[in-house]
């Protein structure tokens, strides 16, 4: 073979050096670098913003800091596309006018509101600030004209801005709470413009002392929205990518492709799950190693530890999901190559004693190495080629980033990532698809053709799913990354996957070690040493083979996948013979029918009501009171116009919990449906078709929960013309719509704040009242909002102004809540994957009725797409008209479609498993039955209903409103019930079946189980929200409590009433909900549910032979 002749290798060889050193001599011309004079270290920027602050006074004392390297994107996305391309952006910088790249320092302390970020240019001159004072903090109470001169003469003494090359364009001021009056000055460059923006300066002058100044470039809206809908067509591509691939390699390879080899016994689980644990592991200890720059988004309301928590939390919940995905798709790419390609290298055995002596692992992990030259010479060349011949754009940037050098060790960084990628990319998109398209190809006698489609499916998957970066045209990155895809796709056919993997994880390295090599800092030989060495582990692992076994070695034909052999089948066990349980008793029968019992007066005697009033109209009667109103104002819309409508507020936000604990009930109840919102419809006019910019126009009315209308919002573009009105003349005709929509005079009013924003041809303005008319709250205050487009009222609103340190307080206290709630969600997921993931297995041993499943799962997969189509209404309320509509449409069906799939099979699979292991097993010939399974969900309903009332009551309750705007309201309510009912009732009797086989119906293994329901109690306790750590541990607690006693007492006898109990709590949850009437419909809806839930368990009861 070629392979194996000198002259293949010199010549490869040769072809490395010269791709690297013709990548090294034309990438700055391939890429728009930036040369960017960074003198500036972190420590000289640590050192001269405490000079600063302490020259200036600036909080808080005794502060921690922090400090990166901050880009601004947005800006320079907009000079490189609308104002002056590439060369622009650089003369900016040397000139001084922007300055893209900043150091940023934060001064920070913890539970103080007061903080300083302190910007520097590149080159360590001052560039900015913005000290935060608390708005409790007294301060002097000046006049505009005051507070202009202590801003202007800070700029002049500490700073080297010109101010007369500006022009003041906006004054604006805010009385704070403490009476202290904070003035902002926004100023305009006369002379320089920068395409359709302009290059402004923003002073702030809080009572008498100046808090910020920062410069930056006003980027026009109609750049936002047309980058906005540039952006949406990589985005549509790399969705339309992801969906296909979860389709293909996440369904199709990994769950099919794996179920049909463990049906044949081929799957080797173990050494893919250490791979995938050891890289999703590393992965973590990449992203530990940025903790130092996460205080740059430390909210110090939190106390540092609940922050710290909060990460630590995140951590352990992504390294495991991502372990979960790696060991998957390591196990799915292994199984399928070893039975497509017998003629291939074992993966897992490529490194074993007596592989990596071996010429063949040499030459493919060699060959790996070299292929990089190649990889790096093509992608320079395309992007020189593209940009030069076709005009293809991509952003600008500099070959460092002081953030990655700043990292306590900035190899492990660059390393994990391109080993994450590397490796799990190479198994997902290259060896599941070809690998399956194989084995599908030698089942229809057609190999070659099938590869060749798994070849193209490969290439253009891989190449879209990475379209979604910043670059244009929108498929860019597609025509870049297909030559790639067949590289890495004919070596992984030729060779298998190591020199795939290694030249994927090298390209990568490569590139995202760039910061490490090109610095200048000190310390960095040993970093780049270290990526050095760790890049080349598996050239070491060969040196140690070759070493070990004194010479280079032939490989032995036990180490290709043509001699791996199936384990023998097991044989079935037979049915699961009768546990020797004591009898069920009629004194356990009568506790269990108490328990119900009890359950009633529990449901009657605690059962909340909501707070809040329903909906009393539908999403039609809804848009036709908004056409009226609109109407009656003189405003008439034709059909071009999307009349979209939404429920809104569909839940109660911060103000009702705000006002709810420090007011009381019965102020939240007077408060409502005036400066308390109640549940109503948001009707939304809007175009998705027509000029990009004329579209940023719309209107919006808003309606209470009877079909009130509240108010009319009316958005304009911001290039369209207008008035130009004084801060007095808005003022006047902010009092006068004040005084007609809410009845109060101008001393029935308090001023707080009024804002200028200077559009190309008019002049808005914010302005915001207090209410001092009506009764005073006990904290807080009643506000009321109005805004003016030119010299059109543009919307006004009431709401209830939180105060800072209430707000703060919530959030710390919601840190540490978040994370015990989300860490109790997260686990009941792993719980019920784990569930699906056992009754696969039993699947593939033929312990599942395969019809059921598919039954139960294309029943389900319909009830999720026709839930999703009758939600579509109030989904596209929310659409953005900047963005193609069939675009933002498509990403969300294909969601839909995946999303369906995935939630339809988790039932599926647990019902039919259920319903062999309850048939498989003998039962006892007399226990509980029907009755007692219904007293049994009765009792659990008024146990639930009471220790949900003892938790605090941090929030009012709103009825399940958020139905209300579907197509057709009950058939959403309906279709929600009965999919929350069967997955729960397939869930809890799986969970029950388990235990009990494990535990031979509770005669062994108890301790263990014990603390299994207590772990269960908790996750039920806290998966729905925790408002009380102390409380949510005793309810938890005593929730596994009640189920261990209720398995022990009852269950364990007859394990097919928990379906039964499942039911009757369901049924009782629906019927508490039925009488509240949330929307019109909607008790429609839960009495359909009822029936159909019943309908269900009768059915149920024909399939299950007792």
């Amino acid at each position: 073979m070629i392979f194996r002749k000198p002259v293949f290798w010199i010549a490869a060889v040769l072809l490395f050096i010269g791709g690297l050193f013709y990548s090294v001599q034309v990438f700055p011309k391939a890429f728009a670098l930036l040369n960017v004079d960074l003198k500036m270290d972190r420590e000289a920027a640590f050192s001269q913003s405490s000079a600063l602050a302490e020259k200036n006074n600036w909080g808080p004392d005794n502060y921690n800091q922090v400090a990166s390297f901050s880009h601004d994107t947005r800006t320079q996305n907009f000079v490189e596309l609308g104002a002056g391309g590439v060369e622009k952006v650089s003369s900016l910088m040397q000139d001084g006018l922007y300055h893209f790249y900043t150091w940023t320092v934060r001064h920070y302390r913890e539970h103080e509101p007061n903080e300083t970020r302190i910007t520097f240019t590149p080159a360590g001159d001052f560039y900015g600030f913005k000290e935060t004072l608390a708005e409790t903090e007294k301060g002097a109470v000046l006049g505009a004209g005051e507070a202009r001169v202590i801003a202007e003469n800070f700029v002049q003494n500490e700073t080297s801005i010109q101010l007369s090359e500006f022009e003041s364009i906006e004054t604006s001021e805010e009385v704070m709470p403490s009476e202290r009056i904070d003035h902002t000055f926004v100023y305009e460059r006369k002379e320089e413009q920068i395409g359709d923006g302009f290059f402004r300066l923003r002073l702030v002058v809080s009572g008498d002392k100046v808090t910020e100044l920062k410069h930056f470039i006003k980027v026009p809206e109609t750049f936002s929205r047309r980058f906005e809908e540039m952006r949406s067509a990589n985005n549509t591509l790399a969705t339309s990518a992801s969906m296909a691939m979860f389709l293909l390699y996440g369904f199709g390879g990994i769950i099919l492709g794996l179920f049909f080899m463990m049906r044949k016994r081929w799957v080797i689980w173990k050494q893919a799950v250490y791979w995938g644990f050891f890289v999703a592991a590393f992965g973590t200890l990449g992203e530990i190693n940025f903790w130092p720059l996460m205080w740059m988004s430390y909210p110090t309301a939190l106390s540092e530890q609940s922050f710290f928590l909060q990460n630590i939390w995140f951590m352990v919940a992504n390294t495991f999901a991502m372990a979960i995905i790696y060991s998957l798709s390591f196990m799915a790419a292994e199984t399928l190559t070893r039975r497509a390609f017998p003629q291939q290298i074992n993966l897992w055995q490529i490194w074993s004693r007596g592989a990596t002596s071996s010429i063949q692992v040499l030459g493919r992990t060699i060959g790996g190495y070299l292929m990089i030259g190649f990889n790096l010479a093509f992608m320079i060349s395309f992007y020189l080629l593209t940009k030069k011949l076709f005009g293809w754009w991509d952003p600008a940037s500099t070959l460092f980033d002081p953030d990655v050098i700043a990292t306590p060790f900035p190899w492990i960084s660059s390393v994990s990532r391109a080993l994450g990628a590397g490796f799990w990319e190479e198994c997902l998109f290259r060896a599941v698809p070809i690998a399956g398209a194989a084995l599908i190809g030698d089942r229809l006698g057609r190999r070659k053709p099938w590869i060749i489609i798994g070849f193209v499916v490969q290439s253009l998957i891989f190449a879209a799913a990475h379209a979604n970066y910043p670059s244009q045209p929108a498929y860019a990155r597609l025509v870049e990354l297909i030559i790639p895809s067949i590289i890495f796709g004919l070596l992984y056919l030729q060779f298998g996957l190591l020199p795939a993997i290694i030249s994927h994880f090298m390209y990568d390295a490569v590139l995202m070690s760039l910061p490490i090599f090109t610095s200048s800092a000190s310390g960095m030989w040993f970093d780049q040493l270290m990526v050095f060495v760790l890049c080349l582990v598996p050239v070491w692992i060969i040196l140690m083979g070759r070493w070990k076994d004194k010479k280079w070695t032939e490989l032995g034909n036990n180490f290709y996948n043509s001699a791996f052999t199936p384990a023998p089948e097991k044989k079935s066990k037979g049915k699961t013979p009768i546990v020797d349980l004591p009898g069920y008793t009629p004194t356990s029968n009568k506790i269990i029918l108490l328990f119900g019992a009890l359950g009633i007066i529990a449901v009657v005697g605690f059962n909340r009501t909501a707070d809040a009033p329903g909906l009393e109209m539908n999403r039609k009667e809804a848009i036709t009171i908004a056409e009226n109103h609109l109407g009656e104002n003189g405003i008439q819309l034709g059909d071009e116009w999307n009349r979209l409508t939404s429920v809104s507020p569909s839940g109660p936000g911060q103000q009702n919990r705000f006002i709810w604990q420090t007011a009381g009930k019965d102020t939240y109840g007077d408060l409502m449906g005036n400066y308390i919102g109640t549940p109503g419809m948001d009707i939304r006019y809007a175009k998705f078709e027509g000029d990009l910019n004329e579209r940023a126009e719309e209107y919006r009315v808003a309606l209470d929960n009877k079909g009130k209308p509240l108010s009319i919002t009316h958005k304009l573009p911001e290039n369209q013309a207008g008035n130009e009105l004084t801060e007095d003349e808005a003022k006047d005709l902010v009092y006068a719509t004040i005084n007609k929509h809410y009845d109060l005079t101008p001393e029935d009013i308090e001023f707080i704040s009024a804002e200028p924003s200077k559009k190309p041809e008019r002049m808005d303005w914010d302005f915001v009242f207090k209410d001092i008319a009506s009764a005073k709250l006990p904290d807080g205050d009643k506000r009321i909002r109005v805004t003016i487009n030119g010299d059109e009222i543009s919307s006004h609103n009431t709401f209830i102004f939180v105060p800072e340190e209430w707000d703060r307080k919530e959030k710390d206290q919601q840190a540490v809540l978040g994370v015990a709630s989300n860490a109790m969600s997260f686990l009941l997921i792993i719980t019920v994957l784990a569930a699906v993931v056992l009754g696969i297995i039993h699947w593939t041993r033929k312990k599942i009725t395969t019809k059921l499943v598919l039954y139960v799962m294309l029943s389900l997969f319909i009830l999720r797409l026709v839930s999703f189509i009758n939600q579509l209404p109030s989904i596209v309320a929310g659409f953005s008209t900047a963005q193609p509509y069939n675009n933002q449409l498509g990403i969300l069906l294909a969601g839909a479609v995946v999303g369906a799939l995935l939630i339809s099979m988790i039932p599926a699979v647990l019902t039919a498993v259920v319903h062999f292991q309850i048939n498989d097993s003998k039962q006892q010939t007399s226990g509980p039955d029907l009755i007692e399974g219904i007293a049994i969900g009765i009792g659990l309903a008024g146990f639930f209903t009471f220790t949900n009332s003892m938790q605090p009551n941090l929030s009012p309750m709103w009825p399940a409103v958020s139905q209300g705007a579907a197509a057709i309201p009950f058939l959403g309510v309906y279709i929600s019930a009965l999919g929350s009912f069967i997955t729960s009732a397939a869930f809890m009797t799986f969970v029950v079946l388990f235990i009990s086989e494990k535990t031979g119906s509770w005669s062994t293994r108890k301790g263990l189980f014990t603390i299994v329901f207590l772990l269960l109690g908790l996750m039920i306790a806290g998966e729905d929200g925790v408002t009380g750590i102390g409380p949510w541990i005793i309810s938890g607690l005593l929730t596994g409590g009640l189920f261990l006693w209720l398995y022990s007492a009852a269950i364990r006898y007859n394990t097919a009433i928990t379906v039964y109990a499942v039911t009757t709590l369901i049924i009782i949850e629906l019927g508490v909900r039925l009488t509240q009437e949330p929307f019109p419909g909607a008790s429609v809806g839960y009495m359909l549910a009822i029936l159909t839930i019943v309908g269900v368990n009768f059915y149920w009861s024909k399939l299950v032979v007792k």
